[in-house]
């Protein structure tokens, strides 16, 4: 997750005095919050894309969602030799706080796997013949046109279906057939 020139911390000063740096001000994504609680949590920054989905919050709002949340805050401080807006919240045990490395998988990741197992541990699962093609075997044709069809490769078009009769020329839908 972070680079070497990234950091992860949940030092609330430490996040305000970066984020104040760069003229970012704390907010929520419109329509994610309750009564008196803060929904998504972003950093804003101005001129970035958050104008209309984004509604600001006090610092306060910010802290006490971020912890009721267990986030921490990977940042950058520069990036290719500019100062860096890049900033991520992420699930503090999803992240090791001393080395910022990831050691575990995203709170999406761990729920889609909790719903994966319990799915599969209470429905019992119909048993599925593998196919031919899936095991690596040669699958033989079932009818004869398909038979036909198979031996006559490379000898006309397939399109359509079975291969027509070569002696009988013309039309296929039955129609008398013109000569030549």
């Amino acid at each position: 997750m972070p680079t070497k020139s990234s950091r992860v911390t949940t030092d609330h000063e430490e996040i305000r005095q970066w984020a104040e740096l760069r003229c970012g001000r704390p907010s929520m994504v419109t329509g994610t919050g309750e009564k008196d609680h803060a929904g998504i949590l972003r950093i804003d920054f101005p001129g970035y894309s958050g104008r209309g989905t984004l509604e600001p919050i006090t610092w306060d709002e910010f802290f006490e969602k971020f912890e009721e949340s267990n986030l921490a805050l990977v940042y950058s401080v520069h990036a290719h030799g500019h100062r860096s807006n890049f900033n991520k919240l992420v699930a503090r045990e999803s992240v090791d706080l001393e080395t910022g490395e990831k050691v575990g998988p995203s709170r999406h990741r761990r729920k889609q796997a909790e719903q994966v197992a319990a799915k599969s541990s209470s429905t019992p699962r119909r048993k599925t013949r593998s196919t031919p093609a899936a095991s690596g075997e040669r699958r033989t044709p079932r009818s004869a046109a398909a038979r036909t069809a198979r031996t006559t490769k490379g000898r006309g078009s397939q399109r359509g279906g079975a291969r027509q009769n070569p002696e009988r020329r013309g039309s296929s839908r039955g129609g008398r057939s013109r000569s030549r």
